[in-house]
């Protein structure tokens, strides 16, 4: 047999692996990098005892500002002082890490998986709509769970995706359900996300050009 039918009947029987490995199915927990552990004291604080440190740092601040404290805000100070000393918690030490921990966990948030920079993925997720052509969505963000940027939390940067469809899809309102599949980019920015009462910057760490989209079915 020729060489080259030899060729073609290799490259056959290699394509549809070859095509199967170019698009990934990932999950929301494949977004997340490993990050390097970091000790965060503030979260074995309870609401009460985070709601007393800021009381604290906030009337220092203004007192370090030269601005005349008030009896009720002396007070507030001193109670707050008296529980978390009685709590036998390190005021001072947790004011001082305040910067560094904040630092942490921004970087813990926005970091990106690069092994996914470029790829071809599918992912599931829910719509959030940004760009409207008539009545097809061609640009939106990708979140994991109903509600989130509007009735919920928003979620840290490295949970969204801006999906971009030039071709449009129509959906049944916010939050659709959908799997999105196409190039996957490691792209850190805000989106400005209007809502009925203004308008929001959302940060997200990615970016999908999609190749096709369709309703979420199990």
């Amino acid at each position: 047999m020729p060489a080259f039918f030899m060729l073609l009947i290799w490259f056959a029987d290699i394509a549809p692996a070859t095509a199967a490995e170019q698009v990934r199915q990932i999950t929301w927990k494949n977004l997340v990098p490993q990050v390097e552990v970091y000790n965060d004291p503030f979260l074995e604080l309870t609401p009460e005892q985070k709601l007393d440190l800021v009381v604290v740092s906030r009337t220092r601040q203004l007192q370090s500002e030269g601005v005349d404290i008030t009896p009720e805000q002396t007070e507030r100070l001193t109670n707050a002082l008296t529980r978390l000393e009685k709590d036998h918690i390190d005021i001072d030490g947790l004011l001082s890490l305040r910067g560094e921990i904040a630092a942490k966990r921004k970087h813990a948030m926005e970091s990106v998986n690069e092994t996914l920079n470029e790829q071809q993925v599918r992912l599931a997720g829910y719509v959030l709509p940004l760009e409207m052509d008539g009545l097809k969505i061609t640009e939106f963000l990708l979140v994991p769970y109903v509600g989130a940027c509007i009735h919920e939390p928003v979620p840290p940067a490295n949970q969204i995706v801006l999906v971009k469809f030039a071709q449009g899809i129509e959906v049944a309102g916010r939050f659709t359900p959908v799997w999105v599949q196409g190039k996957m980019m490691t792209q850190i920015g805000t989106t400005k996300l209007y809502l009925i009462d203004g308008n929001a910057d959302i940060p997200r760490s990615y970016t999908l050009e999609a190749g096709s989209i369709e309703v979420y079915k199990k």
